[in-house]
């Protein structure tokens, strides 16, 4: 993208040196909003998880991890849906206060879902599901990262309002609604998310 096509809303260049991208379930790092973020950030690092529709958490966790490395507070790491799961399990193993600046995670959940009627999905929700949810301790990524904010719909076809809200409580981070958003998915019409971008800012939620 170049510098006169970047969002009237661009995070300003200065704000951070990283900004690390972190996709789901049977997404890739071009699909859904992503790569029109990474072109709206400087420093944007799009994570490749494998096997994204049948993912297994011992591959998952040591991939993110390293991505995050070691963060400084001018680090930020965005997730979405079972990316932030994924997200928060690396971020738990790092000291309190060593952790990226700002951890925005849109469309999480830290609890098992119900079946949705995809074949792939729900036999994930049933065999691959359990092993990110085993050991998650919200309250030690808490203590590592600076701040969090979580965005959710108001409609998520996949993750309830209330899951996201428990994995805002479990960080202490404030809700924000992007209204007729669903799960945030291309599909959905949702390929662009300026509300990643105000939460990267700091600033308030359009």
């Amino acid at each position: 993208m170049s510098e006169n096509a970047r969002p009237a809303n661009v995070v300003p260049d200065n704000t951070w040196e990283r900004v690390i991208i972190v996709h789901g379930f049977g997404a890739g790092i071009d699909d859904h909003w992503f790569g029109w973020l990474a072109g709206a950030v400087r420093g944007a690092e799009r994570v490749v998880l494998p096997a994204s529709d049948a993912p297994r958490f011992a591959d998952w966790l040591p991939v993110v991890a390293a991505a995050i490395g070691t963060p400084t507070r001018r680090t930020a790491v965005i997730a979405h849906s079972l990316g932030c799961l994924t997200a928060v399990r690396a971020l738990q193993r790092l000291a309190p206060g060593s952790g990226p600046g700002t951890f925005v995670a849109v469309a999480p959940f830290a609890e098992p879902l119900l079946p949705i009627g995809d074949p792939g999905l729900d036999a994930f929700l049933v065999d691959g599901l359990p092993a990110f949810l085993d050991g998650l301790d919200l309250a030690a990524a808490r203590a590592a990262i600076g701040r969090a904010v979580v965005l959710r719909s108001d409609a998520d076809p996949i993750v309830p309002a209330a899951a996201s809200d428990a994995f805002a409580a479990g960080l202490g981070a404030p809700v924000r609604v992007v209204p007729g958003a669903g799960h945030f998915l291309a599909d959905e019409g949702i390929d662009r998310l300026p509300a990643a971008l105000d939460a990267l800012a700091g600033t308030p939620a359009a």
